[in-house]
């Protein structure tokens, strides 16, 4: 398998900035927190006016890949931004919460009648404040018989529905997972020395888990949950991510994960 050609495209403040026109450098990380991922974003030397037009709590999409093969890696909304010089180089950093302006702004007062299921909360807490929802799938779908009461900020409310389900949440690239603990999301990629494997993967082992440190070509399709295949010196199987982080900074253009089997 061959790689042509690096891309990044961002786009913010109702502008596309594109990697063959301008630097950009990101940092993004994923992991199975409950709290949003943010990342890290830098535009070198953009015009006063696209400056101008990149204002906080803006939705902002990071796209990257490689010619031919280019997907999203991140999606949310703006929560810092500064521009700053460096010698000759004007600097624009972002910091991007993927969905943390409603997950943190937002407040809920409901009252839901008897007989509802924690499916129907959790559906209808996601659609009111214009979450994606991406996955609901509930281990326990508890019916409340006497209904249930929410008054409480949307991060609280969530949570604590999802733990009585005995069930976990995340945010991904602007969209919901609810879903059972430890079940991945299939990619049906084969990762190796020919699809982008970088080295060996080393062996780690903290808390509960014991799995491989990986490192690949930036691949957009690798994330939080995601099950691929690995064929290596020192792993070789079916793996499920759970932590990782897509890098774009001076030479380096990667994905760097911890898998488990």
């Amino acid at each position: 398998m061959k790689f042509w050609g690096r891309k990044c495209q961002v786009i913010a403040g109702g502008k596309i900035f594109d990697m063959d026109e301008l630097d950009i450098e990101f940092s993004v990380p994923f992991d199975n927190n409950e709290e949003p991922d943010i990342a890290s974003l830098t535009l070198y030397n953009l015009s006063e006016n696209s400056i101008n037009a990149i204002k906080q709590e803006q939705n902002t999409i990071i796209n990257a890949g490689y010619e031919g093969d280019i997907g999203t890696i991140f999606k949310g909304t703006i929560t810092k931004t500064v521009t700053r010089w460096s010698g000759t180089e004007k600097i624009t950093e972002l910091q991007v919460g993927d969905g943390s302006l409603q997950w943190l702004s937002s407040h809920v007062s409901e009252a839901y009648g008897e007989d509802i299921t924690a499916q129907e909360i959790l559906q209808d807490l996601t659609g009111k404040f214009g979450i994606e929802l991406g996955r609901l799938d509930l281990v326990n779908n508890i019916t409340y018989p006497t209904g249930r009461i929410v008054d409480s900020s949307l991060k609280d409310a969530i949570q604590q529905i999802v733990r009585e389900t005995n069930t976990t949440f995340k945010i991904s690239k602007g969209r919901i997972f609810i879903m059972p603990k430890d079940e991945g999301v299939p990619t049906g990629f084969l990762l190796n020395k020919d699809t982008g494997l970088i080295g060996s993967p080393e062996v780690f082992e903290k808390e509960k888990y014991k799995g491989f440190k990986v490192t690949m070509l930036l691949n957009h399709r690798i994330t939080i949950d995601s099950v691929l295949v690995i064929e290596s010196k020192t792993a070789n199987g079916t793996f499920r991510v759970i932590k990782g982080r897509h890098t774009n900074s001076g030479n380096d253009f990667l994905t760097t994960v911890e898998v488990v089997e």
